[in-house]
């Protein structure tokens, strides 16, 4: 976590259980099953189904086999460069955390309500979605990178975890859809972002409405 990160630390953090790494559905089956829902239920989801999902989406695989200069270890999910720049964000009932893959816990950064930012009137469902996913690319990671880099690979590599969610979603019985319709510049704001962080997609998930 960013020393940005650690002084806004203000809510609880959320320690999780060790994600199960075996078993769900076969691959392929989980590839039939993926679909985007846009109907969720309100019920609270289990810390092991959270577990599970943020391990899916850029959890670490490999602890001890990671290059880049970010992580401690591979990630589930490749980055350009090894850059590894994304931090996937939760907007939940208890504030705004930050998934650390290294601890497996999710850290508490804001205690105020920011689900309303993510969502949209035209897209009332994202609200009944108990858990937000905020994806949000630390451009200053990106060592090296130019102009270009900074505006394609932050997308491509968000898009790599979001299908990553979608697959965990498919064999964990959960619904979800991924998003870019939303005001990123209020978003950014609540959240208190700095300017060489850039919000790319958001995706709400739960259990099937």
């Amino acid at each position: 976590m960013s020393a940005m990160h650690a002084e806004l630390a203000t809510g609880p953090t959320i320690k999780l259980p060790p994600p199960r790494s075996t078993g769900g559905l076969p691959l392929m089956e989980a590839f039939g099953q993926r679909k985007s829902s846009r109907k969720f239920s309100t019920r609270s989801l289990e810390l092991q189904d959270l577990a599970d999902i943020f391990w899916a989406g850029f959890g670490l695989s490999r602890p001890h086999l990671g290059t880049g200069i970010n992580s401690p270890g591979s990630h589930t999910a490749p980055t350009a460069h090894n850059w590894q720049e994304i931090d996937i964000f939760a907007a939940m009932a208890g504030g705004l955390y930050l998934y650390d893959p290294a601890d497996n816990e999710l850290r508490g950064l804001l205690q105020e309500g920011i689900r309303r930012f993510p969502g949209n009137p035209m897209q009332p469902f994202v609200l009944d979605a108990p858990v937000i996913l905020i994806y949000v690319a630390d451009l200053e990671r990106m060592d090296d990178a130019g102009d270009w880099d900074k505006s394609v690979f932050p997308w491509a590599d968000t898009a790599v975890i979001a299908e990553n969610v979608y697959l965990a979603c498919a064999s964990l019985g959960l619904a979800t859809v991924v998003r870019a319709l939303f005001d990123r510049p209020a978003l950014s704001m609540a959240m208190q972002l700095r300017d060489t962080q850039l919000v790319t997609f958001s995706q709400p998930l739960g259990y099937p409405g």
